[in-house]
């Protein structure tokens, strides 16, 4: 990669990442993928694309359309295919294991998540799966919390872990997303959403 496309790369990370702790709602979408538009009418050019397991900052609800942030720019998306999550996860959801409300994709059909904290300002996200003919799975995140928002920006393989370590252990063999992935919650039933998988307290 050259300098110059991976100085591109950092910087729409960091806008990502910015836009994400900045916002206090994301629009979301449970679809495989909907169109975003240039402006609030089906009419409007296509801006884009709002896929599965994508959380952009809410700027706006306007006559049936979200106004969304996409790295700077405004888009709108129908609230007829997407819908709006808070981005501050309470304390409380600290700790906890949430299972899956539903399949994650075809083969991975139940699973579970956890937020540890690590120290005061980062925290480790741990999803596990169990898989169609296939021995389960664990998947690890390095978050950023602040103001109650948490955003993964490392990925930290996919072997078990201890998130009881120091942060500088943790982050030793980690490697940066491609783009932030923030996490979503809803009081109903205490459901967190990230990655395009929705976890539950309640059933």
């Amino acid at each position: 990669m050259n300098l110059k496309k991976l100085f591109c790369t950092l910087t729409v990370a960091t806008l990502t990442a910015a836009a994400a702790f900045a916002q206090s709602q994301y629009v979301f979408t449970t679809k495989s993928s909907v169109n975003l538009r240039k402006a609030a009418s089906i009419a409007s050019a296509k801006a884009g694309t709002l896929t599965k397991g994508e959380m952009l900052p809410l700027v706006e609800e306007t006559d049936g359309w979200y106004k969304v942030d996409v790295n700077g720019a405004p888009a709108f998306v129908s609230q007829s295919v997407a819908s709006v999550c808070d981005a501050n996860v309470p304390a409380e959801m600290f700790g906890k294991t949430l299972g899956s409300s539903e399949p994650w994709e075809k083969i991975r059909f139940e699973g579970s998540i956890t937020i540890t904290p690590v120290g005061k300002d980062h925290a480790v996200i741990n999803m596990e799966w169990m898989r169609v003919n296939l021995p389960a799975e664990s998947w690890n995140y390095m978050a950023t919390v602040k103001d109650g928002k948490v955003v993964a920006t490392h990925n930290l393989g996919m072997s078990w872990i201890d998130p009881d370590q120091p942060y500088e252990t943790l982050m030793e063999e980690a490697e940066p997303l491609d783009t932030p992935l923030p996490v979503g919650f809803d009081e109903f039933n205490n459901t967190l959403y990230f990655n395009g998988a929705v976890f539950s307290e309640f059933e």
